[in-house]
């Protein structure tokens, strides 16, 4: 299949528009890639709209990553053509964006990181064909590049914002972490102690916040003995900040507040940690600690899982079941309405 796939490419070898690439590769796709951002900010918006619908022409697919700046009515030129259209949509919002709604009318297939009812929201106020959720993919290929990176020399790592539209749950556990002593921030959650209002200006003025990506970013994950990781919207059926995908896929153990049907993805204590509260945070983090073989066994059989079950290949070779059949068998915690 012809692949035209509409992303962000000036990005790093986590970002996902790079590692669902490699995954339409290894399910036999030709890839061309469109950089509708980097087009926009050269040529303009309209250009790059233009230009877009030039470019799918002789396409099986376009596989759009995000696109908040592609117009419905380009979708539609290119959806005469028989063109399929999927949309992948990894944020997490308070409320759906206007510009995503707007679009999913023309979309043949709609990927969202959120199931349950957030998932059926999109579904029933955007009407694309078919919504279906996905899990956030690992590229393997990373784990051994960067398998010469030290592990486990920092006792706890957290990595992660306290973003504007971020929930209670995040803050209590930033705010928790902020009294020990052996947590490394990176991110902005370092800066707690300011307002976020406020912090976010003395960023944008002086850019002193701790913000890392590339290889420093997982440099910081592989430092850790134990991860931290709290979604900014915790309540949303098998969503997960990609976070999560990265601490596993590179080895690292990973402590969760747990989310909704997070046992569908993952067995608890065997192949990651979950906690609930402040108490039980602070049991979990003390007991693994203190048990080094045990906490190395949980992770180790958290980065099988990750790589081995849900590496970029098998996530999209599902998204292609679901757009070429209505269905897919691949995963038993498959979420689709149609």
């Amino acid at each position: 299949m012809k692949v035209l796939q509409v992303g962000i490419f000036n990005d790093h070898e986590l970002g996902g528009c790079i590692v669902f690439e490699k995954g339409l590769q290894q399910n036999g796709c030709s890839i061309e890639r469109f950089d509708y951002r980097y087009l926009s900010d050269v040529f303009g918006t309209d250009a790059m709209n233009r230009l877009l619908i030039e470019k799918s022409a002789d396409k099986d697919i376009v596989f759009i990553g995000k696109g908040e700046l592609v117009k419905k009515e380009t979708l539609q030129e290119i959806r005469k053509k028989g063109i399929k259209i999927i949309l992948w949509y990894g944020d997490i919002r308070p409320s759906p964006e206007a510009w995503l709604i707007n679009l999913l009318s023309e979309v043949d297939a709609f990927f969202m990181s959120s199931g349950g009812e957030i998932l059926k929201q999109y579904f029933r106020e955007g009407k694309p064909k078919i919504a279906a959720y996905y899990f956030n993919p690992s590229d393997p290929e990373l784990t051994e590049k960067f398998n010469y990176l030290p592990r486990g020399f920092r006792n706890i790592v957290f990595t992660g914002s306290a973003n504007s539209f971020c929930q209670k749950e995040r803050l209590k556990v930033i705010k928790h972490l902020h009294k020990r002593t052996d947590v490394s921030f990176w991110g902005g959650a370092e800066n707690l102690i300011l307002s976020r209002i406020f912090y976010r200006m003395m960023d944008k003025i002086f850019k002193k916040n701790n913000t890392i990506r590339g290889v420093s970013y997982i440099q910081a994950i592989k430092s850790a003995k134990i991860g931290i990781g709290v979604n900014a919207i915790q309540n949303v059926d098998k969503y997960t900040s990609d976070r999560l995908t990265h601490y596993l896929e590179f080895g690292t153990f990973f402590l969760a507040l747990y989310f909704p049907k997070a046992e569908l993805l993952f067995n608890p204590g065997k192949e990651i940690a979950f906690f609930t509260n402040a108490i039980e945070l602070e049991n979990k983090i003390k007991y693994y600690l203190d048990h080094d073989d045990e906490r190395e066994i949980i992770a180790q059989a958290g980065s099988r899982r990750i790589n081995e079950e849900y590496n970029t290949k098998n996530i999209v070779e599902m998204m292609l079941e679901i757009v070429q059949t209505g269905s897919s068998h691949k995963f038993p915690w498959i979420e689709i309405y149609k």
